[in-house]
């Protein structure tokens, strides 16, 4: 064979060879851990701070943040299992503590992939009204709310309060509101915009 055209085979063999193992040839994953993550978006941000944020400060953040970093949040969120244990004892007075009439109840479900499980009851207790959650487990978000729906919908529904756990028993004041109109508990995750979970009260 031909000096020069072995010399040319080798050449585009080296050519071909180098061009597959370029970094433009193939997809490279980024596996970066979380806390590097959210101190690369923001110098000493983390998943605590992140949560406690108000939503006005939250959303410039979350306007610059990759889905990849959205989604390693809620995998670390749902690793945290925040356990409350409110007894009805914190809402009834001993005197009349058999005075308490159930005006809704519903079971949870789990929305959008996330578990969801436990009953949601509205109390009137001495003339006011509660949210309670029994044997209530829902998987972990970052900044959990609780909504009082008319249609499952938070836009239309009132804002309670954050979810006090992810686990276990809790209570909810409902003073000066119409539980007449509302037919929905809704779990929602504040900064993502998400549904957890909802309990639908007949």
């Amino acid at each position: 064979m031909n000096k020069g055209i072995l010399i040319g085979i080798i050449v585009g063999i080296l050519v071909i060879v180098g061009g597959l193992a370029s970094p433009l040839f193939y997809e490279t994953e980024i596996n970066e851990s979380l806390p590097i993550a959210l101190d690369n978006i923001e110098s000493g941000l983390t998943l605590e701070t992140f949560s406690n944020m108000d939503d006005i400060q939250r959303q410039k953040i979350i306007e610059k943040m990759p889905d990849r970093v959205k989604d390693k949040i809620m995998e670390e969120s749902a690793k945290i299992i925040q356990i409350v244990s409110e007894d009805m004892d914190e809402m009834i007075k001993e005197e009349s503590r058999n005075e308490f009439e159930i005006i809704k109840t519903g079971t949870f479900e789990g929305l959008a992939g996330h578990q969801a499980e436990g009953i949601a009851k509205i109390l009137e207790v001495n003339g006011k009204s509660f949210l309670r959650f029994e044997e209530f487990d829902v998987t972990n978000g970052p900044d959990l709310r609780v909504y009082l729906t008319p249609n499952g919908n938070v836009h239309d529904g009132v804002h309670l309060d954050k979810l006090k756990g992810s686990k276990g028993n809790q209570n909810y004041s409902l003073d000066d509101i119409d539980t007449d109109i509302y037919d929905t508990v809704v779990i929602y995750c504040q900064p993502f915009g998400a549904y957890f979970g909802q309990a639908k009260l007949n």
